[in-house]
């Protein structure tokens, strides 16, 4: 640290205001020196966090202020707690939580010498690493500098591993943030052994680069190696890159999470709060613990909408549309009491779909849900897990109806609101009839699944749906009956499969035509695959109204092989 006129150097046995007694330098990163340091008025160890004078750049305090506000907003134990910012001789501080232990950098090269991680010592510090970056994301935060020197391995009384915690984030966001971009610029703020593609290419921060930056960080504790700027880990077999066997103790979805974070594509890596770290052999999976993308409807209206209506707090989001698919998507605020829905214009909410009636139902509210009665329509008005027509349903918070072919859902937010917007997103990547990816979706995923594959050099298996009538072909437009048979057969295999596979993230599933869907494995071998699409077309069978049945069939992916000429296959 650079001596200001008048001041000592800071260094062993300095007094910073009056108050941090320093102990000794813990290190230097970029762009500031940290310090242990005795606080006189807590009498407990902190560390001060100071940004060396030669590093300084315009902007610096504002940043640091950013991040302790930032930093005071996620209370995590896998995360350190910024206690204060404070002014002094040196420049601005940061005083932060102590940790001992060491970073996960040094611990990778001590365990290097020991001859590697164990499967279960990989799965403790990625559950905490992962955990920590989740919260951050939780508050609408990015780290922007994720690596093993920023991830603290801490230590127990008795010398064994307490947990991982990840710290010193925000200040590479800020400065990032503060600096002008533009495209082909140098990276700024992070390190780029650890930046994503898109973040080489044109900078900026994300939460799709931290989650990157974590595949680095996890794959580095089985290479031993720190990534050169650039590194692309998809391009050599897992198995050629890794010093020790670590993943030999881990599941196919655990290497799987690791894989799928470093994706090229940012739209296909995991979200951290999905990432798991755990053997699921040793504890029971229900399917509702694995994280599935899903339409959120908003938050329940609450107990004061069940005394007094709020005109347009709710709405009708449009889910699918079989002959309409512009409309998928659109809000109807719900604005009366009472309204009629119908395809002629003078209804109050006004459907393009053309097996709608001209005025097709009426919705009426009633201690903050919604009685829905079918005013003598052509093709009738239906819910889930019913094939029968409904005169007189209710319709609460975040559940749909279907009147002919056309799929509403009732929500809670306004029109281009964050969560139509959000919503919308999905409904572009997902069927709104199934839940699962549409065909162009469906496709590049099986991509991911054909490269996850040949990485980890394991059997790919596609099974194939096909729900079939007597003298129907399945290209044959849907009726009504197979449309609501389809979505609960798909649903209920995709479950099914997860839990027979011990999943602990959602199989790759998506609709392939009109009355067809696929479900990728990796792991298992053909035999095994086939005993469990059996098991599942068996439990799905009782499910179908009479005169359809569900047909599978299984292809198995060898590499060299294009896996999308597999759907149809």
């Amino acid at each position: 640290m650079t001596e200001r006129s008048g001041v000592p150097p800071l260094g062993s046995g300095a007094v910073v205001n009056d108050r941090y007694e320093i102990r000794q330098s813990l290190g230097k990163g970029g762009m500031g020196e940290v310090f242990l340091a005795y606080d006189r008025t807590t009498q407990q160890p902190v560390a001060l966090k100071v940004v060396r004078e030669e590093s300084r750049m315009p902007g610096d305090d504002e940043a640091l202020r950013q991040e302790l506000l930032l930093a005071r907003s996620v209370s995590h134990p896998n995360v350190c707690r910024v206690h204060d910012l404070a002014p002094s001789p040196y420049g601005p501080i940061l005083v932060m939580e102590y940790i001992t232990g060491q970073t996960l950098h040094t611990h990778i090269r001590r365990r290097k010498a020991q001859g590697g991680y164990t499967g279960d010592e990989f799965r403790r510090i990625a559950h905490d690493v992962a955990s920590g970056v989740a919260a951050i994301h939780a508050q609408g935060l990015v780290h922007g500098d994720l690596k093993p020197g920023n991830v603290m391995v801490t230590t127990d009384p008795d010398g064994s591993f307490g947990k991982a915690m990840v710290l010193d984030f925000g200040f590479a966001k800020e400065r990032a943030r503060s600096s002008a971009r533009r495209p082909g610029a140098p990276p700024d703020g992070g390190t780029p052994n650890y930046m994503s593609p898109e973040r080489i290419r044109s900078g900026g921060a994300s939460p799709e680069d931290d989650v990157y930056a974590l595949g680095l960080t996890l794959l580095e504790m089985w290479t031993c190696r720190v990534p050169e700027p650039g590194y692309k880990p998809r391009a050599k077999t897992m198995r050629q890159q890794i010093m020790f066997d670590v993943p030999a103790g881990l599941s196919i979805d655990e290497i799987k999470q690791v894989f799928r974070c470093l994706s090229e594509d940012a739209q296909q890596r995991l979200p951290a709060r999905h990432l798991r770290f755990f053997n699921p052999v040793t504890l029971t999976t229900n399917p509702i613990q694995v994280p599935r993308e899903r339409l959120d409807p908003g938050p329940p209206p609450g107990r004061s909408a069940s005394q007094s209506f709020a005109p347009g707090t709710q709405g009708l989001l449009a889910t699918f549309a079989t002959n309409a698919p512009e409309f998928v998507g659109e809000l109807l605020s719900l604005d009366k009491l009472t309204v009629t829905l119908g395809r002629r214009p003078e209804n109050d909410l006004c459907v393009p779909e053309a097996t709608v009636s001209g005025q097709h139902a009426q919705l009426k509210w009633q201690s903050a849900t919604w009685v829905v009665e079918d005013m003598g329509s052509t093709n009738g008005t239906y819910v889930d897990h019913n094939y029968e027509r409904r005169k007189v349903l209710n319709l609460m918070h975040g559940g749909e109806v279907q009147f002919g072919e056309l799929r509403l859902k009732l929500v809670s937010f306004a029109k281009d609101s964050a969560n139509h917007k959000r919503a919308c997103a999905y409904l572009a990547k997902r069927d709104g009839l199934t839940g699962l990816l549409t065909r162009d979706q469906l496709l590049r995923a099986l991509d991911e699944e054909a490269a996850f594959a040949d990485w980890v050099e394991a059997p790919l298996t596609i099974a194939r749906y096909d729900l079939r009538g007597p003298n129907r072909l399945v290209s044959d437009r849907p009726t009504i009956h197979e449309m609501l048979a389809l979505r609960r057969a798909a649903t209920r295999v995709v479950e099914l499969t997860d839990m027979l596979l011990l999943s602990l993230i959602a199989v790759t599933a998506g609709r392939s035509g009109p009355l067809r869907f696929c479900v990728a494995m990796v792991g298992p071998g053909q035999q095994e695959a086939r005993n469990l699409v059996e098991q599942v077309v068996g439990q799905v069978k009782g499910m179908l109204p009479e005169g359809l049945e569900l047909v599978s069939t299984i292809e198995r992916y060898e590499p060299g092989v294009i896996v999308r000429t597999l759907v149809d296959a």
